[in-house]
């Protein structure tokens, strides 16, 4: 896998994340706040100004009760 695919997909995992967030009427702040993440680092991270670490990643989709492995697979196609 190259780089650009990589961040690609590393994009499509964040927006499938920022999607179900706000399906659920969840706000950053909220978010932010119940993962002991600041606000800020969820802003840039749904602006892909930051990409996540697979760490955050994680607890972001924990958090939203998904199931990582499939927002990976989504994100795959």
């Amino acid at each position: 896998m190259k780089k650009r695919q990589a961040q690609e997909i590393s994009d499509r995992i964040v927006a499938l994340l920022r999607e179900e967030r706000l399906k659920k009427g969840i706000t950053q702040y909220k978010m932010a706040k119940e993962t002991g993440m600041s606000k800020s680092s969820i802003l840039y991270i749904e602006n892909c100004t930051q990409r996540p670490t697979l760490y955050t990643a994680l607890l972001l989709a924990d958090y939203l009760d998904l199931d990582f492995s499939k927002v990976v697979q989504e994100a795959s196609k």
